[in-house]
């Protein structure tokens, strides 16, 4: 990995909450002088990784439950609709579903991640 993508990465790490680039990028900007662009491209390297999810819901990243190696699966990301709290859930039940669809449909697809818009514990 480039060391901007490990300063990026440790950052999301230290973080108990999702981020969002522009959070990533005053947190690195404290560290290291650095340009937003490089910071979107540390995002864009660790998401082609595995490393980070990005979730379109709220455009926040988030660590990958199993972001130590390289690999391929479809997360479940649980977000409340409240605070913003983002969690991985893997649910191996999808992995039935996209089979299903890729033999339905007519497209070979690449990746799949589903988002739910729920409540947290804390908010709840």
């Amino acid at each position: 990995m480039k060391p901007n993508d490990d300063l990026v990465l440790d950052i999301i790490k230290n973080n108990s909450k999702s981020l969002t680039a522009y959070e990533i990028l005053s947190k690195v900007q404290r560290v290291k002088k650095i340009q937003p662009m490089s910071v979107y491209r540390s995002l864009k390297n660790l998401q082609n990784q595995g490393k980070i999810h990005k979730s379109n819901q709220n455009k926040s990243f988030l660590l990958c439950k199993d972001g130590d190696h390289e690999h391929n699966h479809n997360p479940v990301l649980v977000i409340c609709k409240d605070c913003g709290k983002t969690e991985e859930v893997e649910v191996n039940t999808f992995s039935k579903l996209l089979s299903t669809l890729k033999t339905k449909a007519n497209f070979q697809f690449q990746n799949f991640q589903m988002e739910v818009s729920s409540t947290c514990k804390a908010c709840n």
